[in-house]
């Protein structure tokens, strides 16, 4: 998983840059990420370009990791389909977080829509490798990591 660390630490640095421009109406224990790249907001571009880098790190990564094992392609290609939907997550933006700003209802939907399709492909990635890896004692750090992403979600 090591070839994903620069993806990860993108989306870190993104989030924190985010967070930091954040205006006053934005409540991180109120709102999610993905209002911090909301319609009508004007430092959107800050988590818009973070999503899109880390969907583009996440498919490059993948697709590696793919040639180097063309064995184990099954369990890429949902980490890759995640990178995907993260990146059309961050070209579509959610709703504003402020109110009274018009939005386009139908980005908001492609959005939401990109953003729960990304959950179920890591889902379904996680459980792939739960299912697949070997040797079977590092499954049990894959089922801990599942358990951890459903209840994470399930706080949203």
């Amino acid at each position: 998983m090591k070839t994903y660390v620069p993806a990860v630490g993108t989306i870190l640095v993104f989030i924190l840059l985010a967070h930091l421009a954040a205006p006053g109406e934005y409540r991180w224990t109120q709102h999610t990420m993905s209002q911090l790249a909301a319609q009508g907001y004007g430092q959107a571009w800050i988590m818009r370009v973070g999503f899109i880098l880390f969907g583009l790190l996440v498919q490059a990564a993948g697709a590696g990791r793919m040639r180097a094992n063309r064995a184990g392609w099954f369990r890429e290609l949902p980490i890759m389909l995640y990178g995907l939907a993260i990146l059309l997550a961050g070209v579509f933006s959610a709703d504003p977080f402020i109110a009274g700003e018009p939005f386009s209802e139908a980005e908001a939907r492609l959005h939401s829509i990109f953003a729960t399709l990304a959950g179920v492909c890591i889902s379904a990635a996680v459980l792939l490798y739960v299912l697949t890896e070997s040797p079977p004692t590092r499954r049990w750090m894959h089922i801990v990591a599942l358990i951890l992403l459903t209840l994470i979600s399930g706080l949203f």
